[in-house]
């Protein structure tokens, strides 16, 4: 799925496997890390039950750099995995 695809997408959240198909990276290391340190992500995530939603909106603005990424240092497991999908 392609940022343009998501951005014609009729609602207002967006599953985990959208928004990893979009950036090119695995949906579980998104799960991890919206489980254990979501403000790492740089996008906004909502817990429903067990799963997690993705605000179209707000992912959205974090993808055209819109929302501030937090400098993360690269000893950190979620920007060794990002650098992997190529962020």
């Amino acid at each position: 799925m392609t940022i343009e695809e998501i951005g014609q997408l009729n609602k207002d959240f967006l599953s985990v496997q959208e928004v990893a198909d979009c950036i090119h990276c695995d949906a579980q290391l998104i799960r991890d890390e919206a489980s254990k340190s979501p403000k790492y992500l740089g996008f906004p995530v909502t817990k429903i039950g067990r799963s997690f939603r993705i605000p179209k909106e707000g992912f959205l603005r974090w993808y055209r750099g819109e929302i501030p990424v937090l400098q993360v240092v690269s000893s950190n497991k979620l920007f060794r995995d990002f650098e992997k999908c190529g962020l």
